[in-house]
């Protein structure tokens, strides 16, 4: 963990502490001329909460983590209940971080020296990632946020982020896969073993395969600070 001044907490060592402190310093350049306006309320708040966000997602998983080190597939009910708390925090707080992300730079995109990107109340509640994506492609197509939504937004990482999250969210828990055998050792047990679902793909792997999920996530948000830092006059 190391501190970031902008949130005034500490973040995971790869979040992109830099990127924020320009994308900050840039934004108020813009929003706070000559005054704060509503951008900036809209802005300051979803801001805020890119830190929060990417703090809270990395936390849960060190905790699944924790868990299946000390404990690996042996676990009562208790057990299994933290595990899926701590893969259902882990997604709605790496999507929350995105949309958040997402929401911040709509609100800065509005500003007339920027985009004057239409973002009333009926585009503050609908913001997204996947809506921004949207609406750039229509208003400014050109633009490296543009190229950067739109990647992002097709990649099978994001794809697995929403899925997971809307699958934990709003319909069930991930259903766990339990190896058994009869007159000869079961096959070795893997962290990460769900069936697939109706609205989901099987997943199987080991650790590494959700520390790829966190690697990308950072490595994403600081993609979409830096073009939202290209958007800003100087």
């Amino acid at each position: 963990m190391r501190y970031c001044d902008e949130h005034c907490i500490n973040v995971p060592d790869d979040f992109p502490v830099e990127e924020l402190i320009r994308f900050m310093a840039a934004a108020r350049h813009v929003l706070l001329q000559p005054n704060k306006g509503s951008d900036w309320q809209e802005f300051a708040g979803a801001s805020n909460l890119i830190g929060w966000r990417f703090r809270a997602a990395d936390e849960d998983w060190q905790a699944y983590k924790r868990s299946w080190n000390e404990f690996g597939a042996s676990v009562a009910h208790e057990g299994n209940y933290s595990r899926e708390k701590a893969l259902f925090g882990m997604f709605s707080a790496g999507v929350s971080c995105m949309d958040s992300t997402a929401y911040a730079l709509a609100a800065l995109a509005r500003h007339p020296r920027v985009l004057a990107l239409p973002f009333g109340p009926k585009e503050q509640r609908a913001c997204s990632l996947v809506r921004l994506n949207e609406w750039l492609t229509v208003k400014a197509p050109t633009t490296g946020l543009s190229a950067a939504l739109k990647g992002i937004c097709s990649s099978d990482e994001w794809k697995l982020w929403v899925d997971l999250r809307n699958r934990m969210s709003h319909r069930s828990n991930l259903p766990r896969i339990i190896n058994a055998s009869v007159g000869a050792l079961p096959p070795p047990a893997q962290a990460l073993h769900f069936a697939a679902t109706s609205s989901t793909s099987p997943v199987e792997g080991d650790l590494p395969l959700f520390n790829a999920l966190h690697t990308w996530l950072a490595t994403a948000l600081r993609t979409l600070l830096i073009e939202g830092t290209a958007l800003c006059p100087h």
